[in-house]
């Protein structure tokens, strides 16, 4: 085992040490949920044309026996992580994580899928890999956020990689210091921009750290070497890209105590749209039930936070992508259609005349009771309010979005969404199979009888 102090070896001494068969029935049960919830965003992504770009990008770097979701073609063993990882939040249909302040689960599951099938490895070993990758991802996220998040960077995949890095390495039975050399190695690969949001590049920052994960733990098993300080020792990536942390060896202190999918808990999505969208679609669907219509409103405002606003760039989206980070447009169509689900992100949809005349009818401003320190990014409040035809104003303030750990998503809620997103591309009977394998993964002696399921 290493020895050292720094941060980096203590998490690589934790990865070692981490026996699954240990991990405690409620953990198993919220790692199994996640993991149905990601494999339904990875199906929603299937047909996107970034996934059909990537793949026929990756079908000329070399063949390979690695499944590719919801395809029958395969790919090498970075390849299909590259695809399964776009794939995974090409619809923005992916899981949050308040420590982390990105989505979690997409750039460590086909990083540890990829692995685990090609090893043949049971579906407890796939969670127990999927359970260390995002522990290290919330880890790291504790010592450098919000100050990464804010200077521009997208978690999801500069803090991705060192998630799928460590669920490959623990999957590939690596030692402490080649586990160390895995993330020193992820630490030079670490990147995402958000300025890329709205842009097939955003889903690609999740490809990128699956697929680099997985390179990174690969070459550590050869033998190559990256620092050992290279996380948190002069110029690593603490000091470059949260150059003003404070002290941050007690983060290593919070790994698996607890485990994150059970305090605070993820955060999986009801719409395939950015996460700072979804309070005020929750409200907009709330006055819907209550008996609003389209027809009714000579205007709406919607008040957000700072955070909320400096990420919903798009008030006018011409295209599925843009429309996902446009608030006017996740009011509009909710309000004219009744629900934010796939069909609604159609191009056809998003530049329904409807719509877009309602649109035109919709203000989105920071509000001054959303700027305090609750206000964080992911699960931004809104308060939405409607003036109506007979004079009348509606108002609703939505501080915690369906699927908040404060407000959570019910099983039944997560399967309906597996089930949304897998009816679309695969038979119907795969879909109810691999729904009952992903529920007993913890008992399933190969995942590649899961993987068979979730192939076209």
């Amino acid at each position: 085992m290493v020895e050292t102090s720094n941060v980096g070896s203590r998490i690589a001494n934790w990865i070692v040490g981490l026996d699954g068969q240990t991990l405690s029935g409620a953990v198993v049960e919220k790692l199994k949920l996640a993991a149905l919830d990601t494999f339904a965003a990875i199906l929603s992504g299937v047909n996107e044309d970034v996934v059909r770009r990537v793949i026929s990008y990756a079908s000329g770097t070399g063949e390979g026996n690695a499944s590719i979701i919801g395809h029958s073609a395969r790919a090498s063993l970075t390849g299909a992580a590259l695809i399964n990882g776009t794939m995974g939040h090409a619809c923005d249909y992916d899981d949050s994580s308040w420590t982390m302040w990105g989505h979690p689960t997409a750039p460590v599951l086909p990083a540890v899928l990829a692995v685990a099938e090609n090893r043949n490895l049971s579906g407890m070993e796939f969670l127990t890999g999927l359970a260390v990758g995002l522990e290290i991802e919330k880890t790291l996220g504790l010592g450098c956020q919000p100050e990464h998040y804010l200077r521009g960077y997208h978690p999801t995949g500069s803090l991705g990689i060192f998630g799928a890095a460590a669920g490959a390495a623990k999957l590939l039975g690596l030692c402490s210091e080649h586990i160390l050399m895995a993330l020193g190695l992820s630490a030079s690969r670490a990147a995402g921009l958000r300025a890329n949001s709205g842009t097939m590049t955003k889903p690609l920052h999740v490809g990128f750290a699956a697929r680099d994960g997985v390179e990174a733990a690969l070459l550590a098993e050869l033998g190559v070497t990256a620092s050992p300080a290279a996380i948190d020792g002069p110029c690593g990536f603490f000091d470059v890209c949260a150059p003003d942390h404070k002290e941050i060896e007690w983060i290593a202190d919070h790994l698996g105590h607890p485990f994150e999918v059970v305090n605070p808990g993820l955060s999986p999505k009801l719409y395939p749209s950015c996460s700072e969208t979804h309070s005020a679609v929750d409200a907009i669907l709330q006055m819907r039930a209550e008996g609003l219509r389209p027809s009714d409103v000579r205007r709406i405002r919607c008040g957000v936070t700072p955070a909320a606003r400096s990420n919903l760039v798009y008030d006018n989206p011409t295209t599925p992508l843009q429309a996902k980070f446009s608030q006017t447009y996740c009011l509009a169509a909710p309000l004219v259609r009744g629900a934010l689900g796939l069909a609604e992100f159609d191009p056809e949809t998003v530049m329904d005349a409807t719509i877009r005349d309602l649109m035109s009818r919709i203000e989105v401003e920071i509000h001054p009771d959303l700027s305090g320190s609750d206000s964080v990014a992911f699960s931004s409040p809104a308060i939405v309010e409607v003036d109506i035809a007979d004079g009348r104003t509606l108002s609703k303030l939505v501080r915690e979005m369906r699927g908040h750990p404060s407000n959570p998503l019910a099983p039944s809620d997560i399967e309906a969404k597996f089930i949304e997103c897998g009816d679309r591309v695969l038979p119907k009977s795969k879909v109810r199979s691999a729904l009952a394998k992903i529920q007993t993964l913890d008992r399933l002696n190969s995942v590649n009888e899961l993987v068979d399921d979730l192939r076209a």
